[in-house]
């Protein structure tokens, strides 16, 4: 049972972890998510979530801190690139824009949280834990850069489901530029990893293949399993519950609790799963 010794364990590993001290990580993380907040990139939520993310990974190491900053700022700049033409071309299917929300920032950043979370706790720096953290973190930066440079470039994709053509932003679809993104992406992010030496350099194959492994089954359950409504105003498939038409959309196909956010987490944790099982 989890007792008072316990309890005061856990409280001295945090308090002597290896990072910056906790008021450090908390202002520092808080100034980060904050201008985010201003400039668009996170909603108030979204900059709550994003300060307990970034305490526990500034808390796990340096190493940890600069990482998650590093992905922000590639998630970043992947979702305003050519932003006018993808609001354009995704605005009727999507269910949120640009601006992430609180459980946004969990689905993808949750996962390598825990792990930050694991090693602060336990003051084990040394495991296993920071090859599936990153890893997770590094599926959720291919994934989300399929995506964005998928609805930016390129043709209509096609669904895995049914290789048909699909709007220009539907789950579970796939084109070329967006694949290309995805396997891009995945190397670039094991590559900071490796660089800032949360990844050692002979283990980084792990990461890079947990990564894409991560993204493709986010890529198959969002065609399979997550939730498809209908306009029948507009007679298109959308993931809004209200159409951008003004319409109150139906549920069409998939699991009705299964929303993108979710499969996002998925997407995670599935590569820290097969990260941890190959390391």
């Amino acid at each position: 049972m989890f007792g008072a010794s316990s309890a005061t364990a856990v409280a001295t590993a945090w308090w002597s972890a290896s990072g910056p001290s906790t008021p450090l990580a908390v202002g520092f993380a808080l100034v980060i998510a904050a201008a985010a907040w201003r400039h668009g990139s996170l909603r108030l939520s979204g900059a709550i979530a994003a300060t307990v993310v970034g305490t526990l990974a500034l808390r796990a190491g340096w190493s940890w801190g600069g990482y998650l900053i590093f992905w922000f700022a590639w998630a970043t700049l992947g979702s305003r690139l050519g932003r006018a033409r993808k609001d354009a071309r995704t605005a009727g299917v999507v269910a949120k824009g640009a601006q992430r929300d609180a459980s946004q920032v969990v689905a993808n950043g949750g996962v390598f949280a825990l792990a930050a979370a694991m090693v602060v706790t336990t003051g084990d720096a040394a495991s296993n834990t920071a090859l599936w953290g990153a890893a997770a973190l590094a599926a959720a930066g291919a994934d989300t850069m399929a995506t964005e440079i998928g609805t930016w470039v390129g043709r209509p994709p096609r669904s895995v489901g049914t290789w048909r053509e699909v709007p220009t932003g539907t789950s579970g679809a796939v084109s070329v530029a967006g694949s290309a993104a995805m396997f891009g992406s995945a190397l670039v992010l094991t590559a900071v990893a490796v660089a800032f030496g949360l990844v050692p350099a002979a283990r980084w194959w792990v990461v890079a293949l947990a990564a894409v492994f991560g993204a493709v089954v986010d890529t198959v359950v969002g065609a399979l399993a997550q939730e498809q409504r209908w306009c029948p105003s507009c007679a298109t498939a959308t993931e809004q519950w209200q159409h951008n038409c003004g319409t109150d959309t139906r549920h069409r196909a998939g699991w009705r609790w299964l929303g993108n956010d979710a499969v996002n987490l998925v997407c995670t944790a599935s590569a820290a799963a097969l990260a941890w099982l190959v390391a």
